[in-house]
């Protein structure tokens, strides 16, 4: 019950991120990947699952916000990255500050075993919900 009220919580954190930033779901899952790291369109489509065509809307909306940026890449310069402006970083840190604070002042409390372990479980339901979320989408083409 505690990881499905979790689940809940980060689902409404997410949806008043977004609103915070004027965008959609879709789009502030784009944007948590390009701030991991520049990506081209089709890696951003891979890591979010959409088609190409949904992955340009979702960056020329975010584009026209000034949120990305298109730009060449450094060593081939036919590649083409998109990447987050620093007014988009700037508004994510108006957004999270408080939040990161507060996280790392709770992740103090704990031992450096005790945090191994939740990385630990974090990364094992990571895994565990690709690996479902991969069957969902076979059963989903077998009907």
């Amino acid at each position: 019950m505690a990881i499905r009220r979790y689940q809940r919580e980060v689902d409404q954190f997410d949806q008043a991120l977004a609103g915070f930033l004027g965008v959609n779901r879709t789009d502030l899952r784009c944007l948590d990947f390009l701030v991991e790291a520049p990506r081209s369109a089709r890696d951003l489509a891979r890591a979010t699952g959409l088609t190409p065509s949904a992955i340009t809307t979702a960056i020329d909306r975010l584009e026209h916000l000034g949120y990305v940026e298109r730009t060449r890449g450094a060593v081939d310069r036919r590649r083409i990255l998109v990447e987050p402006t620093t007014e988009v970083l700037r508004r994510l840190d108006v957004a999270l500050s408080g939040y990161a604070g507060e996280a790392a002042a709770d992740t103090a409390a704990y031992s450096a075993n005790e945090v191994a372990l939740l990385v630990t479980f974090f990364e094992q339901g990571s895994a565990r919900r690709t690996r479902h979320a991969a069957r969902l989408r076979e059963l989903t083409h077998e009907r």
